[in-house]
């Protein structure tokens, strides 16, 4: 009788020895996710030029890796993934295309990829760059806005900003809009508060002065008059001098 009883015991030993171990392996059974390169630099670029980068997602875990969602943070990259489910030790390939349209200088942008790995989470994989930017005019104010500007009831104030073409070709104003109270005088144009077609010119580094009359016709209370400048500038074709203040 005792020895059966031994046997029991053994035999419920064992049992809960093997279910220790299952329910243990199954807790320590999780994926680990590693990307290589975790930034990857793309060199000097040309602008419109597209750019492929190469990243490796590897398995480290010892359960399958799932890969959620892989988003970009930007409409000019593009990611496309080999496989969303990674076995243990194995490897997927994450490629993404950069395009570096109407770009210009140092970039960088960010790829979100969202795993099952519940230690890492989410990561971030870097794009880098240098973008030439072909050339073509700009346009830039000297000041784009005025605020807490303090006017009398039918009085006005006047001011002046700088145009400049900090491009490489020749900048061609071709229309300057204003609102009813401003008045502008550019290169002997003058608008006043009507849009006013022109063919003003700067030259790549040549500067040109507005001088503006600001008259708000409101009575009373605060005041927004906005002055706006289209030119054949590729990447700012519309520039705004916006004025605010109070009509005392």
């Amino acid at each position: 009788m005792r020895e059966k009883a031994a046997l029991v015991c053994a035999v419920a030993a064992l049992f809960l020895t093997f279910s220790f171990c299952a329910i243990a392996s199954a807790q320590e059974a999780q994926p680990k996710v590693e990307i290589t390169p975790a930034t990857f630099d793309l060199g000097t670029i040309d602008e419109g030029v597209k750019s492929k980068a190469t990243f490796t997602i590897k398995n480290a875990g010892n359960a399958d890796l799932i890969i959620y969602d892989v988003r970009p943070t930007c409409g000019c990259t593009i990611a496309n993934l080999s496989s969303k489910i990674i076995a243990p030790g194995q490897s997927a390939t994450l490629q993404a295309f950069y395009n570096s349209q109407n770009a210009s200088g140092l970039i960088r942008k960010y790829i979100n990829v969202q795993t099952n790995d519940v230690k890492t989470g989410n990561i971030s994989l870097i794009l880098t760059a240098n973008v030439k930017a072909k050339p073509a005019p700009d346009i830039a104010f000297s000041v784009y806005m005025l605020t807490n500007i303090q006017i009398p009831s039918g009085g006005s104030t006047q001011r002046s900003l700088a145009i400049t073409n900090p491009g490489q070709m020749d900048l061609v104003i071709n229309e300057i809009d204003a609102t009813p109270g401003i008045q502008a005088d550019i290169d002997g144009v003058k608008v006043s508060g009507q849009s006013t077609k022109t063919s003003i010119m700067l030259k790549p580094g040549e500067v040109k002065k507005i001088d503006v009359t600001i008259t708000p016709k409101t009575v009373k209370g605060n005041f927004q008059e906005v002055l706006s400048i289209r030119s054949n500038a590729r990447r700012n074709p519309i520039r705004t001098f916006i004025v605010q203040g109070l009509v005392q």
